[in-house]
């Protein structure tokens, strides 16, 4: 038998992808206006989180080629004191995602600002991709789990969507919400919205996922996606932004699982009846360092025979 519901509202704010203004500060500036709107808005609408897309702290959105345009925000400093503060004053949780450095490392991380103005946890990517670790992002080494006022969320940043067991492993765990702030783009929109909505059905947990808009007219296909919503437990759209800058909020359910005839012969919580009959003895190859050092090899044979096949370079080239 379902549980009684436990109703909460969320929010995901969607930040220009091009931002104004002519110099980096006041881009900058800029950019953290919009960030304060977006968080006392939601707080408005009595959202009890509001999560942002991957980078929202660099105001060209990881775009730009040149490495010196990439510096990391201090944990805690300004920019995140700012937010903060902000949280405290309307009393909702922010999920914030920066580029920034905490310790010794830099990495792309996802903040988690409790309604008090407190960093209560703080999420590492995982699965950053080569250029971005050339760029000195540190990928992280846990999968986890933050306890917030209303439930227990899971992460996955950008990349990390690509792999199923990252969603798999946070419902293992207890998630009851997969966040996913991104930056994707040229990848195309139908292999966007297959996945994205697939780490729902896989799991049976709602998604909600946070990108970067834009101006009415300027999107064009290879743009950054937008579409900032959320995703129902059986890999429905809840709400959708589409591309325009704002915010979108929606209602979910966190105890009405979705209740299917999956495996068992009757009808159970999918996200139950997944956890039951997975068979990890037959997974063992997911976890086997020999097979992705197996690929890693093939890539780098097929790297040198690339450089062998090159045509030679004249003086003039």
């Amino acid at each position: 038998m379902e549980k009684h519901k436990r109703l909460i509202r969320v929010s995901a704010g969607q930040l220009p992808a091009e931002l104004a203004g002519k110099s980096r500060e006041e881009k900058r500036k800029r950019n953290l206006k919009l960030l304060l709107e977006m968080i006392k808005t939601a707080a408005e609408q009595l959202s009890d989180l509001i999560l942002f897309g991957e980078y929202a702290n660099l105001e060209h959105r990881s775009v730009s080629t040149k490495k010196s345009d990439y510096i990391p925000e201090p944990i805690s400093g300004p920019f995140v004191d700012a937010i903060a503060a902000v949280a405290k004053k309307h009393r909702i949780n922010v999920a914030l995602p920066v580029f920034g450095r905490w310790g010794n490392a830099v990495s792309s991380y996802v903040l988690f600002i409790d309604r008090i103005g407190g960093i209560i946890d703080i999420y590492q990517k995982t699965h950053p991709t080569v250029a971005e670790q050339r760029l000195g992002i540190v990928p992280g080494s846990e999968l986890k789990i933050v306890e917030l006022d209303f439930g227990r969320v899971g992460t996955m940043t950008c990349m990390d969507i690509e792999y199923p067991e990252v969603a798999q492993v946070l419902m293992l765990r207890g998630a009851e919400l997969l966040l996913f702030p991104h930056v994707q783009a040229g990848w195309g929109e139908t292999d966007w919205d297959i996945r994205y909505r697939s780490r729902a059905v896989d799991t049976g947990l709602p998604v909600l996922s946070a990108c970067f808009g834009y101006d009415e007219g300027d999107w064009t296909p290879g743009k950054m996606i937008g579409r900032s919503g959320a995703i129902g437990r059986d890999g429905g759209i809840l709400c959708d932004l589409g591309r325009r800058v704002g915010i979108v909020t929606c209602d979910l359910d966190l105890n009405t699982g979705r209740m299917t005839e999956f495996f068992f012969p009757r009808k159970l919580n999918r996200t139950l009846a997944v956890k039951a009959s997975r068979r990890p003895e037959l997974y063992a190859d997911l976890t086997d360092e020999r097979m992705k050092q197996k690929a890693v090899r093939e890539i780098q044979r097929s790297e040198v025979r690339g450089r062998k096949s090159a045509p030679p370079q004249t003086k003039n080239q």
